[in-house]
């Protein structure tokens, strides 16, 4: 299941979507929300299930059969996109009005050290290969494409897409981030020799072999 900003637009997100309006709803209820068939609408509830999404709770109205309500978790929301990048660039502006010229860099350097914390136990291998096939890996799993090329000197990565593009086209400070991040993580140099927001069509890293 594709758990992007375009999960919204899907047959699975708009019954996720339905159910979350309703608080608990039936698939008679989403069906008939949606215009669909009730087959539709349970074909999406077995993937949604399957993923943790939903859950389900049997009830009995009167003497009839026991039907199911279907009720979203607290795993729903992180299925939909959500864009903090306004309250970033709000916290970053003001760290940078209300402290020292240098407090911006400071405040990122320890925000680096805490995402690579978050993701350490991830990025794991004795080499440096299987560190930076893992980080691609990782950052296909926070919605970021990347391939990788092998060099002498290394590896080059490239992201084709920017995570933090949001905050990053007003404050470039939030490049380095990344980058920081990356070297922590991979126990290696790491240079950035482009970025999207220059007009290249990714952001191109330089991964320097550890040896």
């Amino acid at each position: 299941m594709n758990y992007s900003w375009e999960f919204a637009n899907t047959p699975a997100g708009r019954v996720l979507r339905a159910i979350q309006l309703r608080g608990k709803a039936s698939i008679r209820d989403v069906a008939a929300d949606l215009g669909v068939t009730a087959s539709a609408v349970r074909l999406q509830l077995t993937q949604l299930e399957a993923s943790g999404a939903v859950r389900a709770e049997k009830v009995r109205d009167g003497v009839g059969r026991p039907h199911h309500l279907y009720s979203a978790t607290p795993r729903a929301h992180d299925l939909f996109y959500k864009d903090y990048g306004d309250l970033a660039r709000l916290l970053l502006a003001e760290v940078a009005r209300m402290q020292a010229p240098d407090a911006l860099e400071g405040v990122l350097s320890r925000v680096s050290t805490q995402l690579a914390a978050m993701y350490r136990d991830r990025i794991s291998g004795q080499e440096l290969a299987k560190r930076v096939e893992a980080w691609a890996e990782l950052l296909d799993h926070r919605g970021v494409p990347a391939d990788l090329e092998e060099t002498e000197q290394g590896y080059v990565l490239r992201e084709h897409g920017c995570p933090y593009q949001s905050i990053a086209v007003e404050n470039r400070a939030a490049c380095e981030l990344e980058s920081q991040v990356m070297a922590d993580l991979l126990r290696s140099p790491v240079e950035r020799t482009q970025c999207v927001l220059d007009g290249h069509p990714s952001c191109q890293f330089i991964i320097g072999d550890e040896s």
